[in-house]
């Protein structure tokens, strides 16, 4: 799985305190072409946030209703200032639905 295929989920678990659903997500490319990576990565946030609201992780987890949700960004490469910035941006409009996105360098 990677960033490229927005129809599907790289990952998924449990929280350690079993509250949450932690979603993750692949992202292997390098940051060259910044506005595209962006993009790219916006889509398949998109595409995450559509799977919690539409409760699609019930498939997996049918008994399960969680607190809070995690989209875990498992970077390749060091994100960029204006990843990260675009980072804020998105957590403080999903603050309200429960959803935080965080970074992770692999």
């Amino acid at each position: 799985m990677s960033i490229l295929e927005t129809n599907k989920i790289d990952a998924m678990g449990i929280s350690k305190d079993g509250e949450g659903l932690i979603l993750m997500l692949a992202d292997h490319l390098d940051w060259k072409n910044e506005s595209e990576h962006l993009t790219l990565l916006q889509d398949k946030i998109n595409a995450y946030i559509g799977f919690i609201e539409s409760n699609q992780y019930s498939d997996n987890y049918p008994d399960r209703v969680f607190e809070y949700y995690v989209i875990d960004v498992r970077f390749k490469y060091k994100a960029t200032e204006n990843c990260l910035k675009f980072f804020e941006v998105i957590n403080t409009q999903l603050r309200e639905y429960n959803i935080q996105l965080v970074n992770s360098d692999v």
